[in-house]
């Protein structure tokens, strides 16, 4: 079986960090509501929130769609599986979104942790979600000061 690693020498594709990256737009785009109009304030935030438990489910589903959880069965299942039910939990508190943020941003520091770690995925990879999740864990810290 094929898996990401056997890439790992050449560079991302260009395709695939402009993806990457662009996911970044509708973080950026809630908290600028958020600033701009004071009074869409709780319905951006709702808006954050729901996002990120979404690409937090994302990053758990890369894990299971690339055959990592079923290669080797037991903690890959659990770190496949754990970020839709962070995201859930996120999403039922997202009317006191200080904790809402809080489970989000615990998500997405973990799970960056877990694939920095993880030599399977190529470098390149491990490199472009290293600058993402900084960059997503930053604007969560903006939206506790925006609160």
């Amino acid at each position: 079986m094929k898996t990401i690693s056997d890439t790992s020498r050449f560079k991302l594709p260009l395709g695939t960090r402009v993806l990457g990256w662009s996911g970044l737009l509708p973080f950026l785009a809630t908290l600028a509501l958020a600033v701009l109009a004071p009074g869409a304030r709780i319905l951006a935030s709702s808006m954050f929130i729901a996002y990120g438990a979404v690409i937090l489910s994302f990053i758990g589903g890369t894990r299971w769609g690339s055959g990592l959880a079923m290669q080797a069965p037991g903690p890959r299942l659990v770190e496949s599986v754990l970020p839709s039910l962070l995201g859930f939990g996120a999403l039922l508190l997202v009317h006191t979104p200080a904790p809402a943020l809080a489970v989000l941003a615990a998500g997405f520091a973990a799970w960056l942790v877990i694939d920095l770690r993880d030599r399977t995925w190529s470098p390149a990879y491990r490199h472009m979600r290293l600058g993402i999740s900084i960059t997503v864990l930053a604007l969560h810290a903006a939206w506790i000061v925006v609160l």
